[in-house]
């Protein structure tokens, strides 16, 4: 009993307020404190994300600007779209054109006799001053070859010289060999092979 009488109570707190409870200030809930703390906890975290967000606003404006021009730019360019067609399609046309020309041109080319070559060989195959090429008629790719020579054998040569260099068609033929007494003249004719055996 003794440890029951140290238990000193605390006494009431006197109410000291001498107005009438219609005067007095409304006791504040517990619960209203607690909202109340609530809202001000969530303004807090609040305001960091609002700050945040323009945060990232002010930094992706240039972005949003430049966007904004591409699109714009995009637009112009695809409002080129047909005229840019029209333009592919006149440069395929013109490289076909430039082809076939191409390949005209190669055609041309090979076919091209080279006169001043054709003629080198024709007087290089002769055998020295034994054979005199008198006269060349041309018709076509046939060359007439007239001449004289000191022997028969010299024209059969000379015609199978012709023939090495690759400019005739082989065989060359010996159209007409008559001794004359003075020497023997001759007709050789041969037909060119194509662009002259180049």
């Amino acid at each position: 009993m003794a440890s029951e009488e140290r238990i000193e109570r605390r006494p009431k707190l006197i109410d000291l307020n001498l107005l009438p409870p219609e005067y007095l200030p409304r006791k504040v809930s517990k619960l209203s404190v607690a909202l109340v703390l609530l809202v001000i906890v969530g303004l807090c975290l609040i305001y960091p994300l609002v700050n945040w967000n323009a945060g990232i606003d002010a930094e992706t404006a240039p972005d949003e600007t430049q966007l904004a021009q591409l699109k714009a730019e995009e637009a112009l360019w695809m409002a080129k779209g047909p005229e840019a067609n029209q333009l592919r399609a006149a440069i395929a046309s013109a490289q076909a054109l430039l082809a076939t020309i191409d390949q005209d041109y190669e055609t041309f080319v090979a076919g091209l006799v080279m006169w001043s070559e054709i003629i080198y060989d024709i007087d290089d195959a002769r055998p020295g001053k034994r054979i005199t090429v008198e006269e060349i008629d041309q018709s076509g790719s046939t060359l007439t070859l007239v001449g004289t020579a000191t022997k028969r054998a010299y024209v059969y040569d000379y015609a199978r010289a012709l023939e090495e260099t690759g400019r005739f068609v082989v065989p060359v033929v010996i159209k007409s060999m008559e001794d004359t007494g003075a020497g023997i003249e001759f007709e050789i004719v041969s037909t060119l092979s194509s662009g002259g055996g180049q």
